[in-house]
């Protein structure tokens, strides 16, 4: 055997012999999938290896090698037993490195480990890759429209999140697309991450082949409605800062007067307008005013002098700071800026009070032609009774806050989805549709299979017979963790009801097993529907409008959603939806999208009783009367490079067909043990 590393050939120790094991998914535990590795082995320290592997075992010059994986090839006889494969330094004993190979299956997982909201982030590996750069587009009418009929890449659907009425009130069914979030084709995705991982998908592959993969749209149920990590540290410069350099004092000719500033430091999209700062998109923005403020004014009588200063929008206030002379003001005894004491009131009448470096802070969201200003308001007209100044270097800053998606904003589609990772998005759906995966590492491509293909290989499986050495044989009538009832789960949310909708399970005739198991739960929840045109869409609640018929905030938490999408054609119902963002409108009279969960009449469906009796047949097949055996094979290094997990093995002995479940710890020359299970 030679093992290369790093294209380099390594020298190998005699006495710790590499063995391979092989093995693409359990059946005992079918909810992982599994790879092929090597034992842990040692390589003797000599000058070639130390300087192979960065002189791992010299504290002082050890180079970054041994904190990356090594790239790894294996050949026996001349045949590449594994091309492709990644080599991991475990440490140094003594005289020699501790080394595990990996190859297969877990060399594509392995590069699935990120989360999916780090594609987004071009600080990170998968984020550089800008593999979602394509899809990213605007919120607005004509996206909303333009994608009702999408097929791959991201959709606008007709989902109620708690604010459709139907049937409409009025003659016309109309949709506010701001009530609107989109959602993501999950076979776009899959590819995506295949692409990343540097494999191609088997466009043989059982998943692709099945009509219901193709429609899953991974629905957008989040809290927050963000933007991914690269557009938030972009500074989108709507931004202002403006200040006033000299001492402003309110005239006295109105109690409320707007503040007026003769200084801009920063104004680069040109927002300062009529002092005040003008949108000239949807922002969503941190307003500011630093000031200090003298306030001088009657201290007794009915009506004591007080200042007040707030921001405003339209006719809306937003936020209000008060200043009075309550507390600690000091007594005016001589003249003041024009204050006359009136004749027969005691000394004490008027007192002022210095503000120093105050802050008035307030969050808004606003629409294109908003005008934020400061208003400044005294309850006294009066010149002689009241004086109030704000001090120079007042400062008005407006920040833009670049977390959430607002109307007119870019999306990026990592933030449809879920936080959680790219393994477990495609760990769900491999169990989702009881699927195999099977990769070649020699051609980078990865296959989608089914328990169904490796059933379906039984009329070319291949004859061991005369590999299998007499060597005795165990049985087992029990396969992993399996129980006598065994759960498919969703996600449970709040306000999904009952708690087992969706929910399935796959029944044992073995009355040695545990009493209940929980086979998996899907990364989702289960989505209720609501009566729709012609039928139903989903409805994800979020909107809670139990006190406010009129409340339009996504203020309810959801789990996540996945969803079947559908062309609903309108033309055959003789009706249009009219999408509208309180402005702009647009009539759809052809096709809309309205996806489901589940239908009652229905061929397709994500109940998992369904997907249980279209995806898992032959498995519950298999966990009846189940015969995992274990024999000892010769096999040569052909037979291990021609190996296809996916095709079964066929022994006389038996006169049965088994599922190759794992082949244990292969050399050369050597028995190796190999887990069988009966098919059939």
């Amino acid at each position: 055997m030679q093992l290369y590393i790093n294209n380099q050939l390594a020298d190998l120790a005699d006495d710790s012999p590499v063995a391979l094991t092989f093995q693409i998914n359990n059946l005992a535990e079918v909810k992982n999938q599994q790879g092929n590795t090597s034992n842990q082995f040692k390589l003797p320290l000599t000058q070639r290896n130390r300087q192979i592997l960065g002189f791992p075992d010299d504290v002082a010059f050890t180079t970054g090698q041994p904190y990356d994986n090594y790239e790894a090839k294996i050949i026996q006889d001349g045949l590449e037993i594994v091309p492709n494969g990644i080599a991991f330094l475990n440490g140094i004993e003594g005289d020699g490195a501790s080394m595990t190979v990996l190859s297969g299956n877990v060399d594509f997982f392995d590069t699935l480990d990120a989360k999916i909201y780090d594609m987004g982030d071009s600080s990170t590996i998968i984020g550089k890759q800008n593999l979602l750069n394509a899809y990213g587009h605007k919120w607005d009418v004509d996206t909303v429209v333009r994608s009702q009929q999408n097929t791959e890449g991201y959709i606008w659907p007709v989902v109620d999140y708690g604010t459709i009425t139907y049937p409409s009130t009025t003659t016309t069914d109309m949709v506010d697309i701001r009530q609107m979030r989109p959602g993501f084709f999950l076979k776009t995705m899959v590819e995506l991450m295949a692409r990343q991982a540097g494999y191609r998908i088997n466009p043989n592959s059982f998943l692709l082949k099945q009509p219901l993969y193709d429609k899953l749209i991974v629905q957008f149920a989040n809290d927050d409605f963000s933007h991914g990590v690269d557009y938030q540290n972009t500074d989108d410069n709507l931004g202002i800062t403006v200040q006033n350099g000299l001492t402003y004092v309110h005239s006295n000719s109105v109690y409320e007067e707007e503040v007026r500033f003769s200084t801009i430091v920063l104004d680069n999209a040109h927002c300062f307008k009529n002092n005040g700062y003008v949108a000239n998109s949807n922002v969503d923005i941190t307003a500011t005013f630093t000031y200090s403020l003298t306030l001088a004014g009657r201290l007794i009588g009915n009506n004591p002098a007080k200042a007040h200063l707030y921001f405003m929008v339209g006719d809306l206030e937003l936020g209000r700071i008060t200043h009075d002379l309550a507390d600690n003001a000091t007594i005016i005894t001589s003249a003041y800026h024009g204050l006359k004491t009136p004749f027969g009131m005691p000394s004490g009448y008027f007192g002022k009070k210095v503000f120093d470096n105050q802050k008035l802070t307030v969050d808004a969201q606003l629409v294109p032609g908003d005008r934020l200003r400061i208003v400044f308001e005294v309850n006294d007209r009066a010149a002689a009774d009241l004086y109030c100044e704000i001090a120079p270097n007042a400062t008005f800053n407006v920040e833009t806050k670049r977390q959430q998606v607002l109307l007119g904003h870019q999306v990026q589609c990592e933030r449809i989805f879920p936080d959680i990772s790219l393994k477990d998005l495609l760990k769900d759906t491999l169990q989702r549709f009881g699927i195999i995966c099977q990769t070649d590492s020699a051609t980078r491509t990865v296959t989608f299979a089914s328990f169904k293909n490796i059933v379906a290989n039984i009329p070319i499986a291949k004859n061991w017979t005369g590999k299998c050495l007499d060597q005795g044989k165990a049985i087992n009538f029990q396969l992993g963790g399996y129980a006598q009832v065994n759960y498919m789960k969703y996600k449970e949310d709040e306000a999904i009801l009952p708690k087992s909708y969706g929910n399935a399970q796959i029944n044992v005739k073995d009355k040695t097993l545990p009493a209940t198991a929980e086979l998996f739960e899907s990364q989702f929840a289960a989505t209720q529907a609501r009566p729709y045109i012609a039928g139903t869409i989903a409805q994800i609640v979020k909107v809670d409008r139990s006190t406010d018929d009129t409340e339009i905030a996504f203020s309810i938490s959801t789990q996540p959603r996945i969803l079947i999408n559908h062309t609903l054609n309108l033309l055959e119902r003789s009706k249009q939806v009219i999408f509208t963002n309180g402005n702009a409108t647009r009539v759809v009279n052809d096709a809309i999208s309205t996806p489901y969960f589940a239908l009652p009449d229905g061929n397709e469906s994500l109940d998992w009783e369904q997907l249980r009796k279209t995806y898992y047949p032959e498995l519950e097949k298999i966990l009846q009367q189940t015969k995992k055996v274990v024999r000892y094979f010769m096999l040569s290094p052909r037979d291990i490079l021609e190996l296809d997990l996916l095709i079964p093995i066929y022994l006389e002995q038996d006169s049965a067909y088994y599922y190759i479940n794992k082949i244990d710890s292969w050399r050369k020359s050597q028995p190796v043990k190999v887990e069988l299970v009966k098919l059939g």
